[in-house]
């Protein structure tokens, strides 16, 4: 592991700064109904990975299986995901996006999806393919940080 440079810090925390005001942009133009980045993220990884035990989700996101329930529940209640029993372990259950949960991940109701679309679709096709490359290549780096 290298150590950062003062120049590599000051790149970083302007990517930090950047992502936060993303963050905090999606969050005031959509409102508290909107689901949590973590519910979005949990729902994103059952939507491209169904069904998944919730200590595999767990895992996957890198949260402890307490958190990951109650992401889980909250989600649920939402109607977003359901519980099957696992005929594997009939102690465990499988956990699936229901059709409005795999709707709103594959962008035909999420208002925060569209949002950045929009965003995106006011780029020039070279920036627009080197953010979204960059933002991939950064989430990887991150998800590969925490095991």
């Amino acid at each position: 592991m290298t150590t950062a440079t003062p120049t590599q810090t000051g790149r970083a925390v302007t990517v930090y700064t950047a992502l936060a005001r993303i963050i905090r942009t999606l969050r005031s133009q959509t409102g508290s109904g909107s689901l949590s980045l973590g519910a979005t993220s949990a729902l994103w990884v059952l939507a491209t990975n169904p069904p998944m035990r919730l200590s595999d989700l767990a895992a996957h996101e890198g949260v402890t299986a307490p958190t990951m329930s109650r992401i889980v529940s909250s989600l649920e209640r939402d109607g977003m995901v359901r519980r099957t029993a696992d005929p594997v372990d009939g102690r465990a259950s499988l956990i699936e996006p229901t059709e409005d949960g795999a709707d709103l991940v594959h962008g035909t109701t999420s208002r925060r999806a569209r949002l950045v679309e929009e965003a995106l679709g006011r780029l020039e096709p070279g920036d627009r393919a080197a953010a979204e490359r960059s933002l991939e290549l950064l989430a990887a780096a991150l998800s590969t940080s925490r095991a």
